[in-house]
């Protein structure tokens, strides 16, 4: 009498093997992550094992299926523990009350995003409103990134600085990006529209001062900034090189000053192809941002072009206008363009 070949519990480590190592074959000609190619795979393989069994009940037809159910219960619960320990401890403290930590679904994959649900006003009375995401792991690896190019930045201008930030930073600003179309597209912004809308998008964010060192008491500080730190103790963010956020980093947190803001308006608006530029000044201490595009007020000229000014850290600023303790165009510089 022939001896009925049975498969035993064995069976299922090797249907996870295979799944294992076949789900990065399968990513390779499907675009979804590598996790839920390793869930298909299993229950595909689960469902063939079980049906190919000799034996003729159904409770053991769908065993592996049942295996495979409580390892992937494990499995996400073991993913969410390890997400809720993965904030970096030495940078969590930066991050703002207003940004919300929780879990994304992209491609099929659950990854943890910083969010922000932003409502603003342009300065033309229009409203606008989203909710812009950053993933939470290129929060922290675009800081650490930043941090170790110190070096290699030190003996540069602020123009090849703020160039390397916006290249640097553009594709991880994805998710905010697509927001930003989503909106111009809902709205049937024009170009001129368009623009408003990013600059008042940023100039909505309270201002923050960001140092190169630690920060300090407000009686350490000049007057302006001690009586400012005075009346919001956290509207600052220290230890930052070069005294400027990168664009991730400060979609993160919230924090940031002229230039960091000047940088990421920069990066958005020559993403969507503006001829933009970001002018700084000595004399002022201070960076705004530079727009080519039909419009009034005070301007640079450069190679033929009108870069008009834009005031980017407070609201109510329009095109063409600084403030008045700001305002004398003779003291600005172009320090960067994209085109």
């Amino acid at each position: 009498m022939a001896v009925q070949k049975k498969a035993g519990c064995f069976s299922f480590p090797a249907i996870v093997l295979i799944a294992t190592v076949g789900s990065g074959f399968l990513t390779g000609f499907l675009p979804i992550s590598t996790f839920f190619a390793f869930i298909v795979l299993l229950y595909g393989l689960s469902i063939v094992f079980g049906r190919s069994s000799k034996e003729n009940t159904s409770r053991f037809s769908w065993r592996f299926v049942i295996y495979s159910t409580f390892l992937l219960i494990a499995l996400v619960g073991v993913r969410y523990m390890l997400s809720d320990f993965s904030l970096d401890q030495s940078i969590t403290p930066d991050i703002t009350e207003n940004i919300s930590r929780e879990n994304f679904f992209e491609n099929g994959d659950s990854i943890v995003v910083l969010r922000q649900d932003r409502q603003w006003k342009d300065n033309y009375g229009n409203s606008f409103s989203g909710r812009f995401l950053i993933r939470e792991k290129e929060y922290f690896s675009s800081k650490k990134e930043y941090a170790s190019a110190v070096s290699f930045h030190q003996n540069h201008s602020w123009g090849e600085l703020y160039q390397y930030l916006a290249t640097t930073d553009t594709p991880r600003l994805d998710l905010i990006l697509d927001e930003l179309k989503k909106i111009k597209d809902t709205n049937s912004l024009n170009q001129f529209e368009f623009a408003e809308m990013v600059v008042t998008f940023i100039q909505d964010i309270p201002y923050a001062f960001v140092f190169s060192e630690a920060c300090k008491s407000p009686e350490n500080y000049e007057k302006t900034i001690k009586i400012a730190l005075e009346k919001c103790p956290s509207c600052c963010i220290g230890q930052v090189p070069f005294g400027i956020q990168n664009p991730v980093g400060f979609m993160g947190n919230l924090k940031g000053d002229c230039d960091t803001r000047t940088v990421i308006i920069y990066a958005i608006l020559s993403y969507f192809n503006y001829d933009v530029a970001i002018l700084n000044s000595d004399y002022y201490k201070h960076s705004v941002l530079g727009l080519n595009i039909p419009s009034k007020g005070k301007f640079i000229a450069q190679k033929g072009k009108r870069y008009y000014v834009w005031e980017t850290t407070n609201k109510f600023f329009t095109i063409g206008t600084l403030p008045s303790n700001f305002d004398n165009i003779n003291h600005w510089y172009i320090v960067l363009t994209n085109n």
